[in-house]
Protein backbone atom coordinates (compact mmCIF):
# COMPACT_ATOMS: atom_id res chain seq x y z
CA UNK A 1 0.00 0.00 0.00
CA UNK A 2 1.76 3.14 -1.20
CA UNK A 3 2.48 5.95 1.89
CA UNK A 4 0.32 9.00 2.77
CA UNK A 5 2.77 11.21 0.20
CA UNK A 6 1.94 9.44 -2.77
CA UNK A 7 -1.95 9.03 -2.50
CA UNK A 8 -2.45 12.39 -1.17
CA UNK A 9 -0.06 14.75 -2.95
CA UNK A 10 -1.24 18.08 -2.14
CA UNK A 11 -4.21 17.16 -1.43
CA UNK A 12 -5.23 17.71 2.53
CA UNK A 13 -5.85 14.27 4.64
CA UNK A 14 -9.44 14.10 5.65
CA UNK A 15 -10.08 17.01 3.60
CA UNK A 16 -8.42 19.17 6.72
CA UNK A 17 -5.06 17.84 7.60
CA UNK A 18 -2.08 19.35 5.17
CA UNK A 19 1.16 17.48 4.69
CA UNK A 20 4.14 19.77 5.52
CA UNK A 21 7.17 17.02 5.71
CA UNK A 22 8.14 13.67 6.44
CA UNK A 23 9.58 13.37 10.18
CA UNK A 24 10.34 9.30 10.03
CA UNK A 25 9.27 5.83 10.65
CA UNK A 26 8.19 4.66 14.40
CA UNK A 27 7.52 0.94 15.48
CA UNK A 28 4.26 0.85 13.77
CA UNK A 29 4.13 3.22 11.06
CA UNK A 30 4.63 6.96 9.54
CA UNK A 31 5.16 10.07 11.01
CA UNK A 32 4.63 13.26 8.90
CA UNK A 33 4.15 17.10 10.01
CA UNK A 34 1.18 18.54 9.06
CA UNK A 35 -0.99 21.77 9.82
CA UNK A 36 -4.64 21.69 10.13
CA UNK A 37 -6.23 23.91 7.31
CA UNK A 38 -9.16 25.20 9.09
CA UNK A 39 -7.31 25.61 12.71
CA UNK A 40 -3.94 26.93 10.92
CA UNK A 41 -2.41 24.35 14.11
CA UNK A 42 0.50 22.51 13.55
CA UNK A 43 -0.05 18.34 14.04
CA UNK A 44 1.70 15.62 14.04
CA UNK A 45 -0.29 11.97 11.85
CA UNK A 46 1.13 8.57 12.74
CA UNK A 47 0.24 6.76 9.68
CA UNK A 48 0.55 2.72 9.80
CA UNK A 49 2.73 1.70 7.70
CA UNK A 50 1.48 -0.03 4.36
CA UNK A 51 4.02 -2.86 4.84
CA UNK A 52 2.53 -4.08 8.09
CA UNK A 53 -1.42 -2.31 7.13
CA UNK A 54 -2.67 -5.71 6.28
CA UNK A 55 -1.75 -7.17 9.82
CA UNK A 56 -4.60 -7.69 12.14
CA UNK A 57 -2.75 -7.31 15.02
CA UNK A 58 -0.48 -4.89 13.89
CA UNK A 59 -4.14 -2.73 13.31
CA UNK A 60 -5.17 -3.84 16.66
CA UNK A 61 -2.05 -2.29 18.53
CA UNK A 62 -2.45 0.68 16.42
CA UNK A 63 -6.14 1.12 17.57
CA UNK A 64 -5.36 0.03 21.11
CA UNK A 65 -2.16 2.65 21.23
CA UNK A 66 -4.54 5.52 20.36
CA UNK A 67 -7.30 4.20 22.61
CA UNK A 68 -4.52 3.94 25.86
CA UNK A 69 -3.55 7.88 25.02
CA UNK A 70 -6.84 8.99 25.54
CA UNK A 71 -6.94 8.17 28.98
CA UNK A 72 -4.31 9.84 30.18
CA UNK A 73 -3.82 13.78 29.73
CA UNK A 74 -0.76 15.37 31.70
CA UNK A 75 1.25 18.03 30.68
CA UNK A 76 4.22 15.51 30.66
CA UNK A 77 2.52 13.40 28.19
CA UNK A 78 1.73 13.69 24.11
CA UNK A 79 -1.65 14.36 23.97
CA UNK A 80 -3.76 12.43 20.84
CA UNK A 81 -6.19 14.82 19.30
CA UNK A 82 -8.15 12.56 17.06
CA UNK A 83 -7.86 8.83 15.32
CA UNK A 84 -9.48 8.14 11.75
CA UNK A 85 -9.69 5.59 9.03
CA UNK A 86 -8.74 6.61 5.22
CA UNK A 87 -10.95 5.52 2.14
CA UNK A 88 -8.55 2.93 1.23
CA UNK A 89 -8.52 1.35 4.72
CA UNK A 90 -5.46 3.42 6.12
CA UNK A 91 -6.06 4.42 9.76
CA UNK A 92 -3.99 7.39 11.42
CA UNK A 93 -3.87 9.04 14.69
CA UNK A 94 -3.12 12.73 15.00
CA UNK A 95 -1.01 14.24 17.58
CA UNK A 96 0.01 17.35 19.23
CA UNK A 97 3.00 18.36 17.42
CA UNK A 98 6.27 18.97 19.70
CA UNK A 99 8.98 21.26 19.02
CA UNK A 100 12.59 20.27 20.11
CA UNK A 101 14.53 17.26 20.06
CA UNK A 102 14.29 14.05 21.47
CA UNK A 103 16.67 12.96 24.67
CA UNK A 104 18.55 10.79 22.39
CA UNK A 105 19.67 13.72 20.09
CA UNK A 106 20.61 15.98 22.62
CA UNK A 107 22.86 12.80 24.58
CA UNK A 108 24.28 12.50 21.22
CA UNK A 109 25.04 16.53 20.56
CA UNK A 110 26.20 16.92 24.09
CA UNK A 111 27.91 13.57 25.13
CA UNK A 112 26.52 13.74 28.72
CA UNK A 113 23.83 15.96 30.73
CA UNK A 114 24.94 17.88 33.67
CA UNK A 115 23.44 15.90 36.69
CA UNK A 116 21.52 18.66 37.82
CA UNK A 117 19.54 18.88 34.41
CA UNK A 118 19.61 14.95 34.25
CA UNK A 119 17.29 14.96 37.72
CA UNK A 120 15.23 17.26 36.34
CA UNK A 121 14.96 15.53 33.06
CA UNK A 122 13.88 12.24 34.94
CA UNK A 123 11.55 14.24 37.53
CA UNK A 124 9.39 15.14 34.78
CA UNK A 125 9.80 11.85 33.14
CA UNK A 126 8.39 10.14 36.41
CA UNK A 127 5.52 13.03 36.13
CA UNK A 128 4.10 11.68 33.35
CA UNK A 129 4.67 8.22 34.32
CA UNK A 130 2.34 8.53 36.88
CA UNK A 131 -0.45 10.00 35.36
CA UNK A 132 0.29 6.92 32.78
CA UNK A 133 0.22 4.16 35.69
CA UNK A 134 -2.51 6.01 37.27
CA UNK A 135 -4.68 5.43 33.96
CA UNK A 136 -3.86 1.24 34.42
CA UNK A 137 -1.28 1.93 31.25
CA UNK A 138 1.98 0.47 31.08
CA UNK A 139 4.37 2.33 28.47
CA UNK A 140 7.06 -0.56 28.85
CA UNK A 141 8.76 1.65 25.73
CA UNK A 142 10.75 4.12 28.19
CA UNK A 143 14.02 5.16 25.90
CA UNK A 144 15.86 8.46 25.32
CA UNK A 145 14.16 8.53 21.65
CA UNK A 146 10.73 8.58 22.86
CA UNK A 147 11.48 11.63 25.44
CA UNK A 148 11.06 14.75 23.65
CA UNK A 149 12.27 18.38 25.22
CA UNK A 150 10.89 21.29 23.95
CA UNK A 151 13.20 24.90 24.02
CA UNK A 152 11.96 25.43 27.19
CA UNK A 153 13.06 22.51 29.08
CA UNK A 154 9.28 20.85 29.11
CA UNK A 155 9.35 17.16 29.04
CA UNK A 156 6.56 15.35 27.19
CA UNK A 157 6.66 11.04 26.91
CA UNK A 158 5.92 10.32 23.33
CA UNK A 159 4.96 6.73 21.37
CA UNK A 160 2.34 4.36 23.45
CA UNK A 161 3.03 1.76 20.38
CA UNK A 162 3.29 -0.79 23.05
CA UNK A 163 1.96 -0.11 26.19
CA UNK A 164 -0.67 -2.13 27.38
CA UNK A 165 -3.29 -2.20 30.06
CA UNK A 166 -2.06 -3.14 33.32
CA UNK A 167 -4.20 -5.87 34.85
CA UNK A 168 -3.23 -7.65 30.94
CA UNK A 169 -1.77 -10.50 30.43
CA UNK A 170 -0.83 -9.38 27.14
CA UNK A 171 3.83 -9.43 27.33
CA UNK A 172 3.98 -9.82 23.48
CA UNK A 173 2.27 -9.67 20.46
CA UNK A 174 0.71 -12.69 18.91
CA UNK A 175 3.54 -13.78 17.01
CA UNK A 176 5.71 -13.84 20.43
CA UNK A 177 8.13 -11.16 19.13
CA UNK A 178 9.42 -9.10 21.88
CA UNK A 179 8.11 -5.39 21.64
CA UNK A 180 10.48 -2.46 23.36
CA UNK A 181 13.84 -1.79 23.31
CA UNK A 182 15.93 -4.46 24.78
CA UNK A 183 18.64 -2.40 25.72
CA UNK A 184 16.24 -0.22 28.37
CA UNK A 185 13.85 -3.38 28.96
CA UNK A 186 13.23 -4.85 32.52
CA UNK A 187 14.24 -8.36 33.38
CA UNK A 188 10.62 -9.13 33.99
CA UNK A 189 9.98 -7.89 30.84
CA UNK A 190 12.25 -10.62 29.15
CA UNK A 191 10.38 -12.81 30.55
CA UNK A 192 12.67 -13.32 33.98
CA UNK A 193 9.53 -13.58 36.32
CA UNK A 194 7.69 -16.13 38.08
CA UNK A 195 5.26 -18.47 37.14
CA UNK A 196 1.59 -16.09 37.66
CA UNK A 197 3.54 -13.00 37.77
CA UNK A 198 2.69 -10.04 35.72
CA UNK A 199 4.43 -7.02 34.44
CA UNK A 200 3.44 -4.01 36.38
CA UNK A 201 4.77 -0.15 36.74
CA UNK A 202 8.11 -1.11 38.25
CA UNK A 203 9.37 -2.13 34.67
CA UNK A 204 8.92 1.42 33.34
CA UNK A 205 10.79 2.43 36.61
CA UNK A 206 13.91 0.33 35.27
CA UNK A 207 13.82 1.60 31.95
CA UNK A 208 13.81 5.36 33.43
CA UNK A 209 16.72 4.24 35.70
CA UNK A 210 18.75 3.21 32.57
CA UNK A 211 18.02 6.05 30.89
CA UNK A 212 18.97 8.43 33.67
CA UNK A 213 22.22 6.48 33.84
CA UNK A 214 22.99 7.10 30.31
CA UNK A 215 22.21 10.71 30.46
CA UNK A 216 24.75 11.33 33.22
CA UNK A 217 27.38 9.01 31.43
CA UNK A 218 26.59 9.13 27.90
CA UNK A 219 26.07 5.40 27.55
CA UNK A 220 24.05 2.74 29.16
CA UNK A 221 25.08 0.53 31.73
CA UNK A 222 24.73 -2.44 30.31
CA UNK A 223 25.52 -2.93 25.96
CA UNK A 224 25.58 -5.88 23.84
CA UNK A 225 26.42 -6.74 20.12
CA UNK A 226 23.10 -9.30 20.40
CA UNK A 227 19.69 -9.89 21.54
CA UNK A 228 20.93 -12.85 23.52
CA UNK A 229 23.73 -10.68 25.31
CA UNK A 230 21.19 -7.75 26.53
CA UNK A 231 19.07 -11.25 27.78
CA UNK A 232 22.55 -11.82 29.77
CA UNK A 233 23.29 -8.90 30.68
CA UNK A 234 20.15 -7.84 32.43
CA UNK A 235 18.63 -10.65 34.32
CA UNK A 236 22.16 -11.31 35.98
CA UNK A 237 23.68 -9.81 38.47
CA UNK A 238 26.78 -8.17 37.51
CA UNK A 239 27.56 -5.02 39.24
CA UNK A 240 26.97 -1.45 37.76
CA UNK A 241 30.17 0.68 37.71
CA UNK A 242 29.40 3.48 39.84
CA UNK A 243 28.35 6.84 38.47
CA UNK A 244 31.18 9.75 39.28
CA UNK A 245 29.28 13.21 39.28
CA UNK A 246 31.20 14.22 42.45
CA UNK A 247 32.67 17.30 40.63
CA UNK A 248 29.02 18.75 39.64
CA UNK A 249 26.71 17.37 42.03
CA UNK A 250 26.98 17.55 45.94
CA UNK A 251 24.89 14.74 46.64
CA UNK A 252 26.83 12.19 44.56
CA UNK A 253 26.29 9.61 47.25
CA UNK A 254 22.71 10.00 47.42
CA UNK A 255 21.89 9.76 43.56
CA UNK A 256 24.31 6.74 42.92
CA UNK A 257 21.82 5.05 45.90
CA UNK A 258 18.99 5.80 43.71
CA UNK A 259 20.69 4.31 40.72
CA UNK A 260 21.35 1.33 42.33
CA UNK A 261 18.01 0.78 43.50
CA UNK A 262 16.10 1.54 40.26
CA UNK A 263 18.21 -0.91 38.48
CA UNK A 264 17.79 -3.80 40.64
CA UNK A 265 17.50 -7.00 39.06
CA UNK A 266 14.78 -7.92 41.60
CA UNK A 267 11.49 -5.43 41.24
CA UNK A 268 10.56 -5.93 44.91
CA UNK A 269 14.22 -3.81 45.81
CA UNK A 270 13.30 -0.94 43.28
CA UNK A 271 11.34 2.11 43.31
CA UNK A 272 7.57 0.87 43.97
CA UNK A 273 5.99 4.09 42.55
CA UNK A 274 6.91 6.59 40.07
CA UNK A 275 6.10 8.89 43.20
CA UNK A 276 9.05 6.90 45.09
CA UNK A 277 11.60 7.77 42.83
CA UNK A 278 10.25 11.15 42.25
CA UNK A 279 11.09 12.23 46.26
CA UNK A 280 14.33 10.49 46.29
CA UNK A 281 15.79 12.79 42.91
CA UNK A 282 14.09 15.89 44.72
CA UNK A 283 15.91 15.16 47.80
CA UNK A 284 18.87 14.90 46.36
CA UNK A 285 17.27 18.71 44.70
CA UNK A 286 17.44 20.06 48.19
CA UNK A 287 20.49 18.49 49.61
CA UNK A 288 22.53 19.85 46.71
CA UNK A 289 20.98 23.18 47.10
CA UNK A 290 22.09 22.93 50.96
CA UNK A 291 25.46 21.25 50.42
CA UNK A 292 26.21 23.78 47.68
CA UNK A 293 26.16 26.50 50.53
CA UNK A 294 27.36 24.34 53.08
CA UNK A 295 30.64 23.07 51.55
CA UNK A 296 31.90 26.71 51.15
CA UNK A 297 32.36 26.64 55.13
CA UNK A 298 33.64 23.52 55.19
CA UNK A 299 36.22 24.36 52.93
CA UNK A 300 36.74 27.71 53.96
CA UNK A 301 39.56 26.58 56.96
CA UNK A 302 41.97 25.10 53.76
CA UNK A 303 41.70 28.08 52.08
CA UNK A 304 42.44 30.50 54.78
CA UNK A 305 45.60 28.53 55.81
CA UNK A 306 46.62 29.04 52.02
CA UNK A 307 46.05 32.64 51.61
CA UNK A 308 48.31 35.80 52.83
CA UNK A 309 46.62 37.95 55.68
CA UNK A 310 44.17 40.61 54.34
CA UNK A 311 45.93 43.76 53.50
CA UNK A 312 45.92 46.90 55.62
CA UNK A 313 43.34 49.65 53.68
CA UNK A 314 45.37 52.94 53.04
CA UNK A 315 42.46 54.77 55.38
CA UNK A 316 43.93 52.82 58.27
CA UNK A 317 47.97 54.10 58.15
CA UNK A 318 47.15 56.98 55.93
CA UNK A 319 45.68 59.64 58.53
CA UNK A 320 48.26 58.58 61.53
CA UNK A 321 51.05 59.20 58.94
CA UNK A 322 49.69 62.18 58.01
CA UNK A 323 49.44 63.70 61.48
CA UNK A 324 52.57 62.45 62.22
CA UNK A 325 54.22 64.44 59.29
CA UNK A 326 51.98 67.61 60.74
CA UNK A 327 53.74 67.16 64.15
CA UNK A 328 57.20 67.21 63.00
CA UNK A 329 56.78 69.36 60.32
CA UNK A 330 55.82 72.23 63.31
CA UNK A 331 58.33 71.00 65.72
CA UNK A 332 61.38 71.47 62.93
CA UNK A 333 59.36 75.07 61.75
CA UNK A 334 60.09 76.38 65.29
CA UNK A 335 63.20 74.97 66.27
CA UNK A 336 64.35 76.78 63.04
CA UNK A 337 62.88 79.78 64.14
CA UNK A 338 63.90 80.00 67.51
CA UNK A 339 67.70 78.86 67.29
CA UNK A 340 68.81 81.62 65.10
CA UNK A 341 67.62 83.97 67.23
CA UNK A 342 70.11 82.72 70.28
CA UNK A 343 73.28 82.77 67.80
CA UNK A 344 72.56 85.90 66.49
CA UNK A 345 72.81 87.21 70.02
CA UNK A 346 75.98 85.42 70.62
CA UNK A 347 77.63 86.51 67.54
CA UNK A 348 76.70 90.35 68.18
CA UNK A 349 79.14 89.58 71.76
CA UNK A 350 82.17 88.45 70.20
CA UNK A 351 82.14 91.58 67.35
CA UNK A 352 81.71 94.55 69.81
CA UNK A 353 85.28 93.37 71.46
CA UNK A 354 87.96 96.47 71.02
CA UNK A 355 89.97 95.50 68.33
CA UNK A 356 93.46 94.35 68.72
CA UNK A 357 96.21 93.89 66.45
CA UNK A 358 95.26 89.95 66.27
CA UNK A 359 92.21 90.58 65.93
CA UNK A 360 91.30 90.22 62.11
CA UNK A 361 88.69 93.41 60.65
CA UNK A 362 86.69 90.66 59.90
CA UNK A 363 85.36 87.71 62.20
CA UNK A 364 83.52 84.50 60.99
CA UNK A 365 81.92 82.46 63.91
CA UNK A 366 80.90 78.93 62.52
CA UNK A 367 78.31 76.51 64.43
CA UNK A 368 78.84 73.14 64.09
CA UNK A 369 76.39 71.31 62.95
CA UNK A 370 74.45 68.64 65.51
CA UNK A 371 76.03 65.17 65.59
CA UNK A 372 72.69 63.19 64.30
CA UNK A 373 72.58 61.50 60.78
CA UNK A 374 71.30 63.93 58.31
CA UNK A 375 69.10 62.90 55.34
CA UNK A 376 69.75 64.41 52.21
CA UNK A 377 69.34 67.01 50.86
CA UNK A 378 71.82 69.00 53.33
CA UNK A 379 69.49 72.55 53.98
CA UNK A 380 72.28 75.18 54.66
CA UNK A 381 71.27 78.80 56.00
CA UNK A 382 73.35 81.98 55.97
CA UNK A 383 73.05 84.77 58.88
CA UNK A 384 74.53 88.01 57.98
CA UNK A 385 75.30 90.99 61.30
CA UNK A 386 76.53 94.19 60.63
CA UNK A 387 77.01 95.94 64.56
CA UNK A 388 79.10 98.93 63.08
CA UNK A 389 79.51 99.94 59.13
CA UNK A 390 82.92 99.23 59.06
CA UNK A 391 82.65 95.48 60.43
CA UNK A 392 80.83 92.73 58.91
CA UNK A 393 79.99 89.20 60.75
CA UNK A 394 79.40 86.53 58.37
CA UNK A 395 77.44 83.72 60.52
CA UNK A 396 77.04 80.31 57.86
CA UNK A 397 75.42 77.27 59.70
CA UNK A 398 74.45 73.69 58.51
CA UNK A 399 70.96 72.41 59.63
CA UNK A 400 70.01 69.07 59.26
CA UNK A 401 66.17 68.64 58.27
CA UNK A 402 64.30 66.63 60.64
CA UNK A 403 63.71 63.12 59.38
CA UNK A 404 60.39 62.22 58.32
CA UNK A 405 58.96 58.58 58.16
CA UNK A 406 58.74 57.11 55.09
CA UNK A 407 55.02 54.87 54.97
CA UNK A 408 55.91 51.12 54.65
CA UNK A 409 54.51 49.82 51.03
CA UNK A 410 51.02 48.97 51.13
CA UNK A 411 50.72 45.17 51.45
CA UNK A 412 49.17 43.71 47.85
CA UNK A 413 46.31 41.16 48.16
CA UNK A 414 47.25 37.87 46.61
CA UNK A 415 46.18 38.11 42.93
CA UNK A 416 43.14 35.96 42.21
CA UNK A 417 44.15 32.14 40.74
CA UNK A 418 41.84 33.05 37.55
CA UNK A 419 42.72 36.46 35.89
CA UNK A 420 39.81 38.18 34.04
CA UNK A 421 39.47 37.06 30.40
CA UNK A 422 40.64 40.22 28.29
CA UNK A 423 37.98 43.10 27.62
CA UNK A 424 37.26 41.83 24.02
CA UNK A 425 36.93 38.16 25.21
CA UNK A 426 33.55 38.73 26.83
CA UNK A 427 30.22 40.89 26.98
CA UNK A 428 28.53 41.63 30.01
CA UNK A 429 25.07 41.41 28.04
CA UNK A 430 25.93 37.42 27.49
CA UNK A 431 24.77 34.87 29.73
CA UNK A 432 27.73 32.48 30.56
CA UNK A 433 27.10 28.61 30.32
CA UNK A 434 27.58 27.43 33.90
CA UNK A 435 29.84 24.07 34.39
CA UNK A 436 26.93 21.98 36.36
CA UNK A 437 24.74 24.75 36.31
CA UNK A 438 20.75 25.10 35.81
CA UNK A 439 19.26 23.23 32.74
CA UNK A 440 17.19 25.88 31.93
CA UNK A 441 19.70 28.07 31.36
CA UNK A 442 22.45 26.15 29.85
CA UNK A 443 20.49 24.35 27.07
CA UNK A 444 19.48 27.21 25.21
CA UNK A 445 23.32 28.64 25.44
CA UNK A 446 24.43 25.19 24.27
CA UNK A 447 21.84 25.48 21.56
CA UNK A 448 22.34 28.70 20.20
CA UNK A 449 26.37 27.93 20.51
CA UNK A 450 25.52 25.05 18.15
CA UNK A 451 23.53 27.54 15.45
CA UNK A 452 26.53 29.42 15.09
CA UNK A 453 29.92 26.80 15.32
CA UNK A 454 27.81 23.44 13.55
CA UNK A 455 30.18 21.85 11.39
CA UNK A 456 33.19 24.16 12.16
CA UNK A 457 36.57 22.31 11.95
CA UNK A 458 39.11 24.87 12.37
CA UNK A 459 39.65 27.16 15.80
CA UNK A 460 42.30 29.49 16.66
CA UNK A 461 42.94 29.23 20.30
CA UNK A 462 44.54 31.47 23.13
CA UNK A 463 44.72 29.61 26.35
CA UNK A 464 47.71 30.67 28.03
CA UNK A 465 49.67 28.00 29.86
CA UNK A 466 46.95 25.74 28.96
CA UNK A 467 47.49 26.04 25.26
CA UNK A 468 48.81 22.83 24.48
CA UNK A 469 46.30 20.91 26.82
CA UNK A 470 43.16 22.52 24.89
CA UNK A 471 44.74 21.96 21.76
CA UNK A 472 45.38 18.61 22.46
CA UNK A 473 41.40 18.26 23.39
CA UNK A 474 40.22 19.58 20.69
CA UNK A 475 42.07 17.55 17.79
CA UNK A 476 40.86 14.69 19.85
CA UNK A 477 37.02 16.05 18.60
CA UNK A 478 38.54 16.19 15.60
CA UNK A 479 38.87 20.40 15.45
CA UNK A 480 41.75 21.13 13.99
CA UNK A 481 43.42 24.55 15.57
CA UNK A 482 45.27 27.52 13.23
CA UNK A 483 46.76 30.44 13.95
CA UNK A 484 44.05 32.28 12.53
CA UNK A 485 40.48 31.00 11.87
CA UNK A 486 37.01 32.70 12.13
CA UNK A 487 36.50 30.73 15.12
CA UNK A 488 38.43 31.54 18.12
CA UNK A 489 38.50 30.51 21.49
CA UNK A 490 39.44 32.18 24.41
CA UNK A 491 40.27 30.19 27.66
CA UNK A 492 42.23 31.01 31.19
CA UNK A 493 41.94 27.91 33.40
CA UNK A 494 44.03 27.23 36.76
CA UNK A 495 44.64 23.74 38.13
CA UNK A 496 45.98 23.61 41.61
CA UNK A 497 46.94 20.18 43.76
CA UNK A 498 46.50 20.49 47.28
CA UNK A 499 47.47 17.80 48.05
CA UNK A 500 46.41 14.19 49.97
CA UNK A 501 44.66 13.61 46.47
CA UNK A 502 42.83 17.30 46.47
CA UNK A 503 42.37 19.69 43.50
CA UNK A 504 41.37 22.53 42.68
CA UNK A 505 39.94 23.89 39.40
CA UNK A 506 38.41 26.51 37.61
CA UNK A 507 37.87 28.22 34.50
CA UNK A 508 35.90 30.99 32.30
CA UNK A 509 36.43 30.74 28.98
CA UNK A 510 34.58 32.58 25.34
CA UNK A 511 34.21 31.96 22.14
CA UNK A 512 34.01 34.71 19.17
CA UNK A 513 33.31 33.95 15.56
CA UNK A 514 34.42 36.61 13.35
CA UNK A 515 35.63 38.79 16.60
CA UNK A 516 32.26 38.65 18.14
CA UNK A 517 31.88 37.00 21.58
CA UNK A 518 28.95 34.16 20.91
CA UNK A 519 29.19 32.06 24.08
CA UNK A 520 30.46 32.42 27.39
CA UNK A 521 31.68 29.26 29.41
CA UNK A 522 32.61 29.23 32.81
CA UNK A 523 33.81 26.72 35.42
CA UNK A 524 33.38 28.31 39.41
CA UNK A 525 36.47 27.50 41.20
CA UNK A 526 35.63 24.17 43.28
CA UNK A 527 37.71 21.57 45.45
CA UNK A 528 37.45 18.21 44.53
CA UNK A 529 39.33 14.83 44.26
CA UNK A 530 38.40 12.79 41.04
CA UNK A 531 37.25 14.28 38.16
CA UNK A 532 37.91 16.60 34.81
CA UNK A 533 40.64 19.25 34.52
CA UNK A 534 39.44 22.35 33.69
CA UNK A 535 40.39 22.05 29.79
CA UNK A 536 38.39 18.38 29.53
CA UNK A 537 35.08 20.27 31.30
CA UNK A 538 35.36 22.66 28.81
CA UNK A 539 35.59 20.76 25.61
CA UNK A 540 32.98 17.50 27.32
CA UNK A 541 30.85 20.92 27.31
CA UNK A 542 30.84 22.61 24.04
CA UNK A 543 32.87 19.58 21.92
CA UNK A 544 29.11 18.14 20.55
CA UNK A 545 28.05 22.17 18.99
CA UNK A 546 31.11 21.58 16.77
CA UNK A 547 29.87 18.25 14.91
CA UNK A 548 28.12 17.69 12.15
Amino acid sequence: MPDLFSTHGNQPIDGKYKILERLGSGGMGDVYKVEHVYLGAIRVIKAIRAQISGSADANERFLREARLATRVQHPNVAMIHDFAALPDGTHYMVWEYIEGENLAQRIKSRGTLPPREAVRVTIQVLNGLEAIHRAGVIHRDISPENIMITPDGNVKIIDLGVAKIEDSDVAMTRTGMFVGKLRYASPEQLGFMREGERIDGRTDLYSVGMVLYEMLTGRPPFEGKSPHDYIRLHSEETSLQLVDVSRSLHSDPALQTILLRALARDRTKRFQTAAEFRAALEQTERVDTLSRSTTLREAAPTLVTELPPPPRSRAKWLVPAILAVFVIAVIALVVMTMRPREEKTEVAAVTTQPPSASTPAQTQVNVSPPTTTTVEPVVTQTHTVAPTPAKTTTHTETVAPVPVPVPSPVPESRPSPLPPLPADAGRGDLAAYTEGGDGDVNGPLFDKLKSQVHGVKTVAVDAGAMQSDLMKALQHEGISVADRADVTIKFDGVLEHLGRGRKKRAAHASILKNGRVVFRYELPEETYRVGDTPVEAFVNAVGGAFKD
